[in-house]
């Protein structure tokens, strides 16, 4: 004989959740792994704010040039002291064209080669003679990380490499 159950008796299936065992487990598992993973970050970040800060100043520099061309008149691009940005502006008559702030690479320090922290771009392009800046260096205070060299020739040429880097063909070494 056949016996019909009762719905409310049917055996009771266990929920599809997690229990929380399982949840404390995911977590800590999460928790090492970002702890081990935290140092690498910081230092790409830092490289990263490196590489934007070096960027930014060849932009700058590549705009003060293209203004002395455009202006047919000698353009000026200067570190503001400190490495805290930059600027460029008409020579004669002194006008500023335009600034920039270092908050887009915070922590990244700027530093010229020579006492010099401007150079002065001709209305031809090329770079006017004298004792003007022809090497910025954008490096980092974490240990670790890469930092930028940007030179400036005279003839107008902006070129950036990787002093850290030390293979012959590479064209990113210096």
């Amino acid at each position: 004989m056949l016996t019909h159950r009762h719905p409310s008796a049917a055996p009771r299936s266990r929920g599809t959740g997690f229990t929380l065992i399982e949840l404390m487990v995911v977590v800590t598992v999460m928790a090492v792994s970002a702890t081990l993973a935290a140092p690498g970050f910081s230092q790409l970040i830092a490289n990263y704010r490196v590489r934007s800060g070096a960027a930014g100043i060849i932009n700058g520099l590549n705009y003060a040039r293209s203004e002395a061309v455009r202006r047919n008149s000698a353009v000026s691009f200067g570190l503001v002291s400190g490495g805290s940005g930059w600027t460029v502006s008409q020579v004669a008559p002194a006008t500023a064209i335009q600034s920039r702030s270092n908050n887009d690479s915070p922590g990244a320090t700027v530093a010229s080669s020579n006492a010099s922290t401007s150079v002065v771009f001709l209305p031809t392009g090329l770079v006017q003679s004298g004792t003007q800046m022809t090497q910025v260096t954008v490096s980092s205070t974490t240990t670790g990380t890469d930092s930028r060299r940007i030179n400036i020739f005279g003839g107008g040429l902006i070129r950036m490499c990787d002093p850290g880097v030390s293979t012959a063909n590479d064209p990113r070494r210096c």
